[in-house]
């Protein structure tokens, strides 16, 4: 069954049965990683979606001791990518298998809390992490979500 949402500055969801799309795409870079070096980085990402909680402010180091929670949400990749922002924030060498996602928007983030524990595709604006913040190498804002 696909159901598809469209509106005017609504996400579009669409649910499938299967999909085609490789793990990570977009351009890639010199160094054989997906380039997040331009403003504005399409990318798409595909894998198994949770929500992981993080020590936030203000050291970023533990709950325990005080930092603020932080529930975000994480795509699980089946195998290790790598991005390059052109030498600001990325190691290109860095392998990784999970990215942070937000929803940008309250009503993208209910589509993303909907899907936990499913298979996704997230498409988006991608960036190298660069505050504390950010807990994986690559972060996607969220512009579309494909629940399988």
């Amino acid at each position: 069954m696909n159901i598809r949402i469209f509106a005017p500055l609504v996400p579009v969801v669409l649910l499938t049965q299967s999909s085609a799309i490789a793990q990570v795409a977009g351009r890639k870079a010199p160094s054989g990683c997906f380039s997040v070096a331009e403003t504005h980085n399409r990318v798409s990402i595909s894998g198994r979606l949770r929500m992981q909680l993080f020590p936030g402010a203000p050291n970023f180091e533990s709950i325990a001791a005080g930092d603020a929670e932080e529930r975000t949400f994480i795509v699980e990749l089946p195998s290790a990518a790598c991005i390059d922002d052109g030498g600001d924030f990325a190691d290109p060498t860095e392998k990784f298998v999970t990215v942070q996602v937000s929803g940008g928007r309250e009503s993208m983030s209910a589509v993303l809390k909907a899907a936990i524990g499913r298979r996704v595709v997230v498409e988006g604006e991608g960036f190298a992490s660069h505050t504390g913040h950010h807990h994986t190498p690559l972060v996607v804002i969220a512009e579309r979500i494909t629940v399988e």
